[in-house]
């Protein structure tokens, strides 16, 4: 296959998984085994390194977004440190981001080597095809749940703050999904579906930038010119699809519930565990 036309796909792929409760990292290793870069240098890294660009466009389109949310969220955080203002939005804002976000940075550093070890396992394609089907089975057990419960709040305590931070670190596993992880802990413990998913999105942003740090410095051997086009064209495609897919999405469960995922990773789950017992 044509490296830029890998590239666009691999590029689409993200955009529709990155925020959707359905993993990303499963859904771009299942492409990229299939279809690796090939004919180059470096391909295996090169994969790696791609997919950070691709994660990073991402996370733009989130901040483009929300830009004026966000802008306004700094300004208010700004005048409160500096005791112009006793709104406390701004920094119970940040400070629920960075509460969220801290369980599943400390846990990736202590396990990296454990975790690193998992991706490389023979058996990744069964674990990949049991989160797939585990957690389509308890979205669908959730949306059951809070279907019953006319009740949802717009509000998220520092207890619940706890909980999703610490039930997002199961996206450390293939297959789970860091939206779908936080959105279904938020959704069990009774938040909104808008409100879950806006802060799934800003979880993403710390947990991303630091993980992408690390690897853009880990592979900045790669960053020549000979590779930087086609990373920049997965970077820009990546974050022109995601800024369609996010509002998308944000619509779509306006009026629907998340089952449609759950059903979705069942019988991919299916699907993958069939082809992993019969290859």
């Amino acid at each position: 296959m044509n490296i830029y036309l890998n590239a666009f796909f691999r590029s689409i792929i993200e955009s529709i998984s990155e925020f959707l409760p359905i993993s990303s990292t499963g859904h771009l290793f299942l492409f990229s085994t299939n279809f690796p870069f090939t004919s180059i240098e470096n391909a295996t890294e090169l994969d790696d390194l791609f997919d950070i660009f691709i994660q990073s466009g991402a996370i733009l389109s989130v901040l483009v977004i929300y830009f004026s949310f966000l802008k306004n969220r700094v300004l208010l955080l700004q005048n409160f440190i500096l005791k112009k203002t006793t709104d406390r939005e701004g920094y119970d804002f940040f400070k629920s981001i960075l509460l969220g976000s801290l369980p599943i940075l400390v846990f990736g550093f202590l396990f990296k080597k454990y975790l690193d070890q998992i991706k490389q396992s023979n058996e990744l394609l069964l674990i990949l095809g049991l989160a797939w089907l585990i957690g389509g089975i308890i979205i669908l057990f959730i949306e059951t749940k809070v279907s019953t419960n006319s009740e949802s709040k717009s509000f998220i305590s520092i207890k619940n703050i706890f909980w999703i931070g610490l039930f997002q670190c199961l996206a450390l596993i293939p297959g789970v999904s860091r939206s779908g992880a936080t959105i279904m802990t938020s959704r069990y413990l009774g938040i909104k579906k808008e409100i879950a998913a806006e802060y799934s999105f800003f979880l993403a942003i710390p947990v991303l930038i630091l993980a992408s740090s690390y690897k853009l410095f880990k592979y900045r051997a790669l960053l020549n010119s000979e590779n930087i086009l086609i990373l920049a064209f997965g970077f820009i495609c990546s974050f022109i699809f995601c800024l369609i897919v996010i509002r998308f999405f944000l619509f779509y469960i306006k009026k629907n519930s998340f089952s449609i995922f759950g059903y979705y990773r069942i019988l991919l789950g299916m699907i993958v565990i069939g082809f992993y017992f019969n290859r």
